[in-house]
């Protein structure tokens, strides 16, 4: 589930209070949804007596807090520089002081930093937390998933801003609602439409990131030993498959919030996420009651949580498709 800024702060501070923090963090969502700040407010609520600077998250450097993040040509997050933050977490700190270690676009390390980072999880050192940032959290390890309590954010308040695929898919679900398709062959018809745009969106991401391949294969082959290109083969395939999971997953939060305006409308609130889209979560409002559109998400969460599994997606799609328009 995925939390708006200002939720996700609440709930922190109430971990807090309870005394019920956990050591290691992973704050994932869109760019502009506050993971930073996030970020910033953990550390400030932990050490009564930090102060946040203008700088925001890079500006918290200190003796007892490290941020680190992509760097170099490469944009990869080295080695070194994990074994620079278990430096900071080993060293002592000031009665009443918690360090902190905050990985911004922590799906940037390589496996190396992976898998030096992953036994700092396993044996923190003493009152210490550990924070990672990412938009991209497929990339990482399981182990690493495993070990961190997740907050997942939401993107920026107020409409949201859509793009091509996104548009798409929500002018196919306004024509459902308009020409009153129904039943089984209705939602296959949305389904379609859906698994249409995301094959679509696979196809330009492949292309993408096969050209950066490319460039980096023709740059790097005279220069460089080992199995250093096979690897960067092997992190843009990964990339690819990350990538469009991340495509996937906001066409379903945009269908979240195609239902939650819809019973925003029913509850007379004033906010939309999808204010362009009323006419159709309007109708939607009109021929439902509360508890079917409450079942119809929980129809949208479920099929969320089945295709975060290894289920066969196109079954997966299918049997989401029914059950939420069916």
């Amino acid at each position: 589930m995925s939390f708006k800024y200002e939720t996700a702060v609440n709930l922190v501070e109430q971990a807090q209070q309870n005394g019920r923090l956990a050591h290691a963090y992973l704050i994932a969502g869109p760019s502009g949804s506050g993971k930073e700040a996030l970020a910033v407010k953990m550390v400030e609520m932990v050490n009564s007596n930090v102060v946040s600077p203008e700088g925001g998250l890079d500006a918290m450097r200190s003796s007892t807090t490290a941020v680190i993040g992509p760097e170099s040509k490469s944009r990869r997050i080295t080695v070194d520089a994990i074994r620079g933050v278990e430096h900071t977490l080993q060293m002592a700190a000031p009665s009443g002081v918690t360090k902190f270690a905050i990985v911004k676009d922590a799906d940037r390390m390589g496996p190396e930093a992976e898998n030096a980072f992953l036994k700092t999880l396993e044996e923190p050192p003493a009152s210490c937390r550990l924070l990672l940032l990412t938009s991209r959290p497929e990339m990482l390890l399981e182990t690493i998933l495993s070990r961190c309590i997740r907050i997942n954010l939401a993107g920026k308040s107020g409409p949201v801003e859509l793009g091509e695929s996104a548009s798409g898919f929500l002018n196919a679900l306004r024509q459902h609602v308009v020409n009153q398709h129904t039943g089984v062959s209705g939602a296959l018809g949305l389904m379609s439409r859906f698994a249409s745009i995301l094959k679509d969106e696979k196809s330009v991401i492949a292309k993408r990131n096969d050209e950066a391949l490319k460039a980096e294969v023709a740059h790097y082959r005279q220069t460089t030993e080992g199995d250093y290109l096979k690897r960067r083969e092997e992190y843009y395939k990964a990339l690819t498959e990350a990538e469009y999971l991340q495509q996937r997953n906001q066409l379903i939060d945009y269908l979240m919030m195609w239902f939650g305006d819809a019973m925003r409308i029913q509850n007379g609130a004033k906010h939309l996420d999808l204010p362009a889209y009323e006419e159709g979560t309007r109708l939607l409002a009109k021929s439902m009651n509360t508890d079917e559109l409450s079942r119809r998400v929980r129809a949208v969460e479920t099929l969320r949580e089945n295709l975060n599994t290894n289920v066969f997606e196109a079954l997966a799609l299918e049997v989401g498709f029914i059950r939420a328009f069916g």
